[in-house]
């Protein structure tokens, strides 16, 4: 039975978080320091870091 609650509420917040991403996303980004980390990580891809290097560039 704590197996079925369980799996019924992850499904339900996957739900939520799927509805609301943007305003997750949104939410998490206004963190400054999220924000950095994300940013460090991802120009940490050299593909990302490329792409966005050639559009600043360009």
């Amino acid at each position: 039975m704590n197996k079925f609650v369980y799996l019924l509420l992850a499904i339900i917040a996957g739900i939520a978080v799927y509805r609301y991403r943007y305003r997750v996303v949104n939410a998490l980004l206004s963190i400054r320091i999220l924000q950095k980390w994300f940013v460090r990580s991802s120009m940490s891809v050299p593909f990302v870091r490329n792409a966005m290097i050639s559009q600043i560039l360009r």
